[in-house]
C-alpha cells in the first residue's frame, strides 16, 4: 500500500495477478471482482468470497447436530458468557448437571455462529495507550532572567466575530497569550489570569505590575504582591492595544488562516 500513489491495497499473488482492494467510503477496502475480470475471459472467469455466512455454515451439518450447537449457544449465554475454554472444560468435567449439551456441540456452535457478539463488547479491553514521551522545557537564558525577571503584563479583552478573548502580553519579554472568554465577569477574568501569572512564576519570571484599563479594577485585590495599574475612563494600555491589531491583521493574511480559525472558534 502506497498512499501517495493511491489508496488502496495491492495484494500480489503467485501468478503474478494483482488484487486491488480500493478504500470505500466508510473506511473499508473493497475487491470487485467482475471489474478484474478481462472481456475476453468471461467463460473462464473466477468468482471470490472473502466471508462465510450462518447459512453456509449450517448447510455443512445435518438438522441434528445444528438443533445441538443451538442448545450449546444458548447455555453458553445462561451461564454467563465464559471464554470457550472454560466452557468446554465444564462440558468435559460434567460440572453442569443434567445437561445434554456435549463438548461436540460447543465447538460446532462456534464454527456456525463464530465467536459471541456480546461476550467480545465486553471482554475487548482497550488497546494500550500512546507512549508519552518526557517533556524537557527549553530553558530560559540566563541573561534574561538576571536583566528581565521583574515583568510588567498588559492586558485586556478583545472580539473576533463577537466572541470575547483575553490576550496579555509582556514588556521587552513580548510574550503573547490568547484565551477565549465566556463574558467579562471578575470570575471568567480571574480564572484566565492566574494561570498566566502561573506559568511566568514557573520559568523564574516575578510578575511586578499589571496594566489594564478600567475594566480589570475588579481584581485588583485578587493578584497582590502584584500592583495593577488601570487608565483613565475611557482609555486603553497601548501596548496591548497594538498587539491586539497585530494579532487581527495577520490573522487576516492567507497564510494564517489556521489562526484565524482558532479565533472564530
Amino acid at each position: 500500500m502506497d498512499t501517495s500513489v493511491e489508496a488502496a491495497l495491492c495484494v500480489y499473488r503467485y501468478d503474478g495477478s494483482i488484487m486491488k482492494f480500493i478504500e470505500y467510503g466508510s473506511g473499508l477496502y473493497n475487491h470487485n471482482a467482475a471489474a478484474a475480470v478481462q472481456p475476453n475471459s468471461i467463460k473462464n472467469g473466477i468468482d471470490y468470497t472473502f466471508f462465510s455466512t450462518v447459512a453456509n455454515n449450517k448447510a455443512q451439518f445435518p438438522r441434528r447436530e445444528i438443533e445441538g450447537a443451538d442448545k450449546a449457544r444458548a447455555l453458553y449465554r445462561k451461564i454467563g458468557r465464559p471464554s470457550q475454554q472454560q466452557f468446554e472444560q465444564f462440558l468435559t468435567k460434567n460440572l453442569i448437571r443434567n445437561c445434554h449439551v456435549t463438548v461436540d456441540d460447543a465447538r460446532r456452535a462456534l464454527l456456525i455462529y463464530g465467536p459471541d457478539v456480546a461476550a467480545l463488547k465486553g471482554k475487548t479491553t482497550k488497546g494500550p495507550s500512546q507512549h508519552v514521551p518526557t517533556f524537557n522545557p527549553v530553558q530560559v537564558p540566563g541573561f534574561i532572567l538576571q536583566h528581565h525577571s521583574d515583568v510588567t503584563l498588559c492586558m485586556d479583552i478583545f472580539y473576533v466575530q463577537g466572541h470575547p478573548f483575553f490576550h496579555t502580553i509582556s514588556r521587552k519579554v513580548q510574550f503573547r497569550t490568547v484565551a477565549p472568554v465566556l463574558n467579562r465577569n471578575k470570575a471568567s477574568l480571574l480564572r484566565e489570569i492566574k494561570p498566566v501569572m502561573a506559568m511566568y512564576k514557573s520559568r523564574g519570571f516575578n510578575i511586578s505590575d499589571l496594566h489594564a484599563n478600567m475594566e480589570f479594577e475588579c481584581i485588583q485585590n485578587n493578584v497582590l504582591p502584584s500592583r495593577l495599574n488601570v487608565t483613565a475612563a475611557n482609555d486603553h494600555v497601548g501596548e496591548v492595544e497594538q498587539s491586539i491589531w497585530t494579532m487581527k491583521e495577520r490573522a487576516r493574511t492567507p497564510s494564517t488562516v489556521y489562526l484565524s480559525n482558532v479565533f472564530q472558534r
